[in-house]
């Protein structure tokens, strides 16, 4: 009994242990099996799933390259409207600078010009113009206050401007030259002829009592002859342009076109008292002797 006992027990321990082996070896070969079957089934998913993997992946590749060139475009599109802006305010400044530059330039004339007078003279600036086409006037800057009055000459480098016709306490109203209302005794430089230069609108003026006898010609300059008080000797007023002797009576038709360009004028000095030089002694007196 004994015997059979101790032999079933020792089998029966065998018995469990190769059951258990069996069983360790089915799971395994099942676990393989398993195995094949999923990695079958990821490769089928994966070949269905790889083209619209791909097509995903491309649509995020665009996407995001458009939009990092919309970022890069608007960030060049920001420094462009800064450069811009700076480009601006650069050409700006530098108009400025030579604005500067000019005005210096015309002032230094201006004052240069000035001091060739025997006069006393006020440096004023044309703030506005007659819009009108019946009168041809420009506004000055300067008024009573500086001393400024009716009748008093305005010239420039380039010649004459014409007189102030009306004063306020802060600016003055200058009658040009080229109106019909304006007259100024000239004489013409190279034969000494006189005449007086009236307005004859836009821009130009005329000659008005030639003498039909005088020697006068087209190129011909004319300047101030000095007898009216107001104007100095021989400034420039302009030059003849055209010379008519086919009408009838004693005197000859001739225009005249202004040495001063009134559509650039910016600057003017106005004569506040004309010293006129004083006259040449015909004969020294010579003191007796005994």
């Amino acid at each position: 009994m004994r015997i059979r006992d101790f032999l079933f027990r020792r089998y029966t321990v065998l018995t469990v242990v190769i059951l258990l082996l069996l069983s360790a070896l089915i799971l395994i070969s099942l676990r393989v099996k398993e195995r094949k079957g999923v990695v079958f089934f990821d490769g089928l998913l994966m070949e269905i799933c790889s083209p619209f993997q791909k097509t995903s992946t491309f649509v995020i590749k665009k996407v995001r390259g458009v939009f990092q060139g919309y970022l890069f475009l608007v960030d060049l599109h920001r420094e462009n409207e800064t450069l811009k802006k700076r480009m601006a305010d650069l050409q700006r400044e530098n108009d400025q600078m030579r604005e500067m530059v000019q005005n210096q330039e015309r002032l230094r004339k201006l004052l240069q010009f000035k001091e060739t007078l025997s006069s006393t003279a006020i440096a004023a600036e044309v703030v506005g113009r007659d819009p009108s086409s019946w009168f041809k006037s420009v506004t000055l800057n300067k008024g009573e206050k500086e001393g400024i009055r009716k009748g008093m000459a305005v010239i420039s480098p380039g010649g004459v401007i014409g007189q102030i016709f009306k004063t306020a306490p802060s600016h003055s109203v200058v009658l040009l030259i080229t109106d019909y209302n304006s007259a100024i005794d000239s004489i013409v430089r190279r034969t000494r002829a006189k005449a007086i230069v009236e307005g004859g609108g836009e821009n130009r003026c005329q000659l008005k009592y030639l003498l039909r006898a005088e020697d006068v010609a087209q190129g011909d300059r004319v300047v101030t002859s000095g007898l009216s008080g107001n104007f100095p000797k021989g400034l420039m007023i302009g030059e003849i342009t055209k010379v008519d002797k086919k009408g009838h009576g004693i005197f000859q038709y001739a225009e005249l076109a202004p040495s001063v360009d009134f559509t650039r004028l910016e600057e003017v000095l106005v004569i506040k008292e004309y010293l006129p030089p004083p006259p040449e002694e015909k004969g020294k007196k010579v003191k007796k002797t005994r």
